[in-house]
């Protein structure tokens, strides 16, 4: 016995439309969950505006590319591009300040007046002070560079020691001084006197050394010589590359160990090594030798006046 095929049922289109409705209702709020820009409403004027969830504009970019950020008052606070608040530029970056106007970046100048929050005395309790000028004692500077607090009171202006200073300044004035440096424990730098208030027990030279030769000092080997070249010293004293000074060449000087055991006076020590030489005391260690140079010459001047006064004797009887 044959059975009849089964007939198809009819979709209900109602039913179809339905869940179409659903399917899109859902995909829209998948959209809506994703979208980073579902709170953002575009115009023709505005150009595009990004809202809070209450509408309050956030960011505004328009037609013009202007850039405008709003706070959570919906009021501008900073604009890049037109600078429709600071002008003339056409093109920059401006910011609302907490008095409500504008100012540009960039354009501004920075002014004691115009600076806020600023101290005006100094403060007991933060041990700060007012930054406009004022002036303050040796003793309270507690950050001094070592070696720069030798200050000069009173009639002069605060001066620190420094060798650089002495190697680069050109002296000026109607006195000046040779540049010395002393081992006082800072090398610091000054000038060298002679007055006798500045001396004590002062002696002939004779009188230390009796029977000093005076012609010692023509044992001298006057020299010439070129300078080694010296490295530039780290300040952290590690190893590394470093500049390479070289030395002056043909110098004309001495030896100071050449010169120690003639004229020992003269030579100087460096943390107890011999050193150097004193060349301004090379000459008043050759006063004795021309002292006793001049007692011959005048001694000789006397003989020979002697021999002409007896020629001419001697000529008058022939």
């Amino acid at each position: 016995m044959e059975t009849a095929p089964r007939k198809s049922i009819e979709t209900d289109p109602m039913r179809q439309v339905m869940n179409q409705i659903r399917e899109l209702r859902g995909a829209l709020e998948v959209l809506q969950r994703t979208s980073t820009l579902r709170n953002a409403s575009i115009s023709g004027g505005d150009g595009l505006r990004i809202l809070d969830e209450d509408g309050t504009p956030q960011v505004q970019i328009a037609p013009d590319r202007t850039v405008t950020v709003f706070d959570g008052e919906g009021l501008p606070v900073v604009r890049m591009g037109d600078m429709a608040e600071t002008g003339p530029e056409e093109y920059g970056i401006e910011v609302r300040v907490a008095d409500g106007s504008w100012v540009q970046l960039g354009s501004q100048s920075v002014a004691w007046e115009n600076v806020g929050a600023k101290p005006t005395t100094y403060d007991e309790a933060t041990e700060k002070w007012d930054p406009r000028p004022h002036s303050h004692s040796g003793s309270e500077v507690t950050s001094a560079v070592a070696n720069a607090t030798n200050a000069v009171e009173a009639t002069h202006a605060a001066q620190a020691d420094g060798s650089q200073y002495g190697w680069t300044n050109n002296v000026a004035g109607t006195e000046f001084y040779a540049l010395w440096v002393g081992n006082d424990g800072g090398y610091h730098l000054g000038r060298n006197t002679s007055s006798i208030k500045y001396k004590t027990n002062v002696r002939s030279a004779g009188d230390v050394r009796p029977g000093m030769d005076p012609r010692r000092i023509l044992k001298l080997r006057p020299v010439v010589y070129d300078r080694k070249p010296t490295l530039e010293v780290l300040p952290d004293g590690t190893e590394g590359p470093r500049r390479v000074y070289p030395g002056r060449t043909n110098e004309y000087g001495l030896i100071a160990e050449e010169t120690l055991p003639h004229v020992p006076e003269i030579v100087t020590y460096f943390e107890g090594k011999i050193d150097g030489i004193r060349y301004d005391l090379l000459a008043v260690a050759a006063i004795p030798l021309l002292q006793e140079q001049d007692r011959e010459i005048q001694e000789l001047r006397a003989e020979n006046a002697a021999i002409k006064e007896a020629i001419r004797k001697l000529g008058g009887q022939i």
